[in-house]
């Protein structure tokens, strides 16, 4: 719906149970934006009542006492920013100290940022780990 002034929607309650998060639900809601949008500066409070209304829209019977607490993230740049030639510059995952591994979306490349690939870097950082440990 174009109207919604979020682009997605993700309940994590929906990929594990609520009991896993002591009986709570927790709902990330995404947007990307030039920095330029008002939505960029707005503050907290304005911009969660901003939102309700759409939330509603989703979800009829939603109230506003069911938000114990929200927490906004607001980053210029949502994903690395690579140039020319980077895959000969991409840090490796075995750092200078031992037993410490970098694992992040930087290390993605050429792919774009996904839960799926943060996935994928998480299975090799196990396997370059457990490499190491024997």
């Amino acid at each position: 719906d174009r109207d919604m002034p979020f682009t997605g929607v993700i309940e994590h309650t929906n990929f594990m149970p609520a009991a896993d998060y002591g009986g709570k639900h927790y709902v990330y809601l995404s947007k990307y934006l030039e920095p330029e949008h008002p939505y960029f500066t707005m503050p907290q409070e304005e911009l969660l009542e901003e939102y309700i209304p759409y939330i509603k829209r989703l979800n009829p019977d939603f109230d506003r006492s069911w938000i114990l607490n929200w927490w906004i993230f607001r980053e210029r740049a949502a994903q690395p920013i690579v140039g020319l030639h980077y895959s000969d510059r991409i840090p490796d995952h075995r750092t200078p100290k031992p037993g410490l591994y970098l694992a992040n979306t930087s290390q993605i490349y050429p792919e774009d940022r996904g839960t799926n690939y943060s996935v994928r870097l998480g299975n090799q950082i196990a396997g370059i780990v457990h490499e190491d440990l024997g």
